[in-house]
């Protein structure tokens, strides 16, 4: 088939970064926004309506506060349309089920907006890993946390701990067993706006998410004016250590492992720190190639990799376990999580 026509549907800050990746592409757009200013600000042709814009085109991106993505979803979906829907793709692991179930009865193409995935250097940790140069791994640990807006329609987990709980799976190969968490609401605002998760996993890994908006940030944040960030991950296995800092656009790789000396003592035999030379990326251009994939989706009619299944409904029962294991003070096993 073409170039699918699509629908930006919300062009709030990163609505705007969606608008710029499409024009890169050059692919066919409409936008479509309630704030009629919004969307005239993405610089795109403006639908009308939601629905003048969905019988206009193939395919719609929900980039719109979480509480809406459901139901636009769902109307995307009922009008014929393959759907791009940003993360977090549900609030709960029964919304995502849900909706992956209505996209395959449909036949529709449903790719969630997993942006990490798609950076360079996250690409290359999990080639690394894969390709065993890592060694067995045991430890995992993402920071995404700083000092920045609290948004009005989620709380941590929904806005930043969810990219780390798709990513660290992803770049592990295997998804965890158990999870403990503790969140915490220090603004008092009945959002949980500081959050620690722990995942174990059946290899004996173990992983670390830390989430929040009232934490000192290291860096200017990307999309967001004002705001300070880190979004950092450590990947520590037998063979090699990683360090990556996505704000900075740095990654630091040491090679080696622990060896036995004397009297019981296990040494560091690791090397400098190397630069493995991964090409930085700006949020126009990971969006971009996001897109890209999700277009060649569309035409190819063929799942794409981060499905509402892989993309959705597993980081989303991660997040459900980790408020069960907050709310009840214990180990939340993923299997008690439908």
């Amino acid at each position: 088939m073409a170039m699918p026509r699509i629908l930006l549907i919300g062009c709030g800050a990163f609505g705007r970064v969606h608008a710029a990746a499409l024009r890169r592409l050059e692919a066919p757009a409409q936008a479509f926004d309630p704030d009629a200013a919004a969307a005239e600000a993405t610089g795109l042709p403006i639908a009308p309506t939601l629905a003048e814009g969905l019988a206009a085109c193939d395919a719609a991106i929900v980039a719109t506060p979480v509480p809406t993505h459901v139901p636009l979803a769902s109307t995307v979906l009922a009008a014929g349309c393959d759907l791009f829907l940003e993360k977090p793709a549900t609030e709960t692991a029964a919304e995502a089920a849900a909706l992956a179930s209505l996209a395959e009865r449909g036949g529709r193409i449903a790719q969630v907006g997993l942006y990490f995935r798609f950076h360079p250097k996250a690409v290359a940790l999990r080639r690394m890993v894969a390709a065993g140069e890592f060694g067995h791994l045991h430890y995992l640990a993402a920071r995404f946390s700083g000092l920045k807006r609290a948004r009005g329609d989620s709380g941590a987990l929904l806005n930043d701990a969810v990219h780390f709980a798709d990513l660290l799976p992803w770049i592990a190969g295997e998804a965890p067993a158990r999870v403990f968490a503790t969140l915490a609401d220090p603004l008092g605002r009945g959002r949980e706006d500081l959050a620690v998760i722990q995942m174990m996993f059946p290899s004996g890994l173990t992983a670390l998410i830390e989430a929040g908006c009232v934490l000192p940030g290291r860096w200017p944040d990307a999309v967001v004016p004002g705001a300070e960030t880190r979004k950092e991950i450590v990947v520590a296995g037998r063979a090699a250590l990683a360090e990556v800092d996505f704000a900075a656009e740095t990654f630091a790789l040491r090679r080696g492992a622990h060896e036995p000396a004397e009297q019981g003592a296990w040494l560091p035999r690791h090397g400098p720190r190397e630069d493995p030379g991964i090409a930085a990326a700006d949020p126009v251009t990971v969006v971009a190639a996001e897109l890209a994939a999700f277009i060649e989706a569309v035409r190819d009619r063929r799942p794409p990799e981060a499905g509402l299944r892989t993309g959705a409904l597993a980081p989303a029962r991660i997040l459900d376990a980790a408020r069960r294991s907050a709310l009840e003070g214990r180990v939340v096993a993923l299997e008690e999580i439908a």
